[in-house]
């Protein structure tokens, strides 16, 4: 199939979520890879009396790999797995604080150790809630980390902090942490609705472009969008002497259609007609509603005797199709961009041997250096 129908919203929907992904899984690879490399340093470094380092970080590398693997392999939804590994990494950071706080003793001994390392896990499981959550999840999830830390530091260290020998540089840097915490959480948030606003202007931008550039009834380019391409690929032949031939196709007796069947059996007969159209078109042709019943077909890379057996392909086509079931037949003229040509000289000379070709007698496709080829109606009406 060619450029001639534009892809509905929900195909384009479909193929920019399975994009989405696939760049997913390349992420959350590396990232578990590096995952599974820091816990086993961790677990390598430990301090001998860290009983849970001793036996939680190995589970832990096991899960990582096993979720590495769940991805390549598919065995659930990337949604799954996303809030799977979400909820493991918080029981593991959250557990290895309230350790650290409730457990472990007196917070002077581990103050070091949650300054310096871990509660930049919490920071990290912060950020992670917005990239594996949409943004008002991962506010949700965020807070809750964030109170969960406050809630463990006041239990679990509160009375150490706060009574007659407790340690106002500790209080301090655990003040200032969870201050940090905070302020990481509001400019992820900020970065989060930011990309929100960003996405919809884009998706409202490509919405309104669509529709300047697509004919409503068909989903084919329309005449603008086809004039443009058509503009591209005569100077691309200009510049490297490639061939570019048009197709002006128009149905016969349409206006018979309309007046017999009523209008609604002529728009069923003008989309049966885009489809097939599109059906025989190259990846690299464009199939245009040019106007009315008319169309267009742009064929880069089309000598004058190609496009001249394309369009008797289409007619033969359309002919046997019975396009939105009733019998109807086309008229083509074809012909090939040369070196004096413009937009316009090409479009005119196509025209004409449309022209000529219905004066003719329809059902039949005039190129510039052939006879005409194809049946012939019936009637001997003008062009129409």
């Amino acid at each position: 199939m060619g450029q001639a129908m534009t892809d509905t919203a929900p195909e384009r929907y479909t193929t920019e979520l399975r994009s989405l992904a696939s760049r997913k899984r390349r992420v959350y690879t590396v990232a578990a890879a590096a995952g599974i490399a820091v816990t086993l340093l961790s677990w390598v470094t430990r301090d001998p009396d860290d009983i849970v380092v001793e036996i939680i970080y190995p589970l832990l590398a096991v899960a990582l790999l096993v979720f590495t693997v769940a991805l390549h392999r598919r065995w659930a939804s990337l949604h799954a797995l996303e809030r799977s590994v979400l909820a493991l990494l918080t029981l593991v950071i959250l557990g290895r604080l309230a350790w650290h706080l409730l457990l472990g003793g007196h917070i002077d001994d581990h103050l070091l150790v949650l300054v310096g390392g871990h509660y930049w896990a919490v920071a990290a499981l912060i950020v992670a809630g917005f990239v594996l959550l949409d943004r008002d999840l991962g506010l949700r999830f965020g807070t809750g980390v964030l109170l969960a830390s406050v809630l463990l530091v006041a239990v679990g260290a509160g009375p150490e902090l706060v009574g007659p020998d407790g340690s106002r540089q500790a209080l301090l840097y655990l003040v200032r942490l969870h201050g940090f915490l905070l302020t990481l959480l509001v400019l992820v948030l900020a970065v989060a609705t930011l990309r929100e606003q960003l996405h919809r202007a884009l998706s409202r931008a490509e919405t309104f472009e669509e529709l300047a550039s697509t004919d409503a009834l068909t989903g084919l380019a329309n005449r603008r969008a086809a004039v443009d391409a058509l503009a591209r690929e005569v100077r691309a032949a200009e510049r490297y002497g490639h061939p570019v031939s048009v197709v002006v196709l128009d149905l016969d007796h349409f206006k018979a259609v309309n007046d017999a069947h009523g209008h609604p059996a002529g728009d069923a007969v003008l989309v049966d007609v885009a489809v097939a159209l599109s059906e025989q078109a190259r990846d690299l042709d464009t199939i245009a509603r040019w106007g009315g019943e008319e169309f267009l077909v742009i064929a880069p890379g089309t000598t004058h005797a190609e496009a001249v057996a394309m369009a008797e392909r289409l007619r033969a086509v359309l002919a046997a199709r019975r396009p939105g079931g009733l019998e109807v037949t086309a008229t083509f003229g074809v012909a090939q961009h040369e070196s004096a040509d413009g937009l316009e000289g090409l479009l005119s000379r196509a025209d004409q041997l449309l022209y000529d070709a219905k004066a003719a007698g329809r059902n039949q496709v005039l190129g510039e250096r052939a006879e005409p080829r194809g049946g012939q109606a019936t009637s001997a009406e003008g062009p129409g």
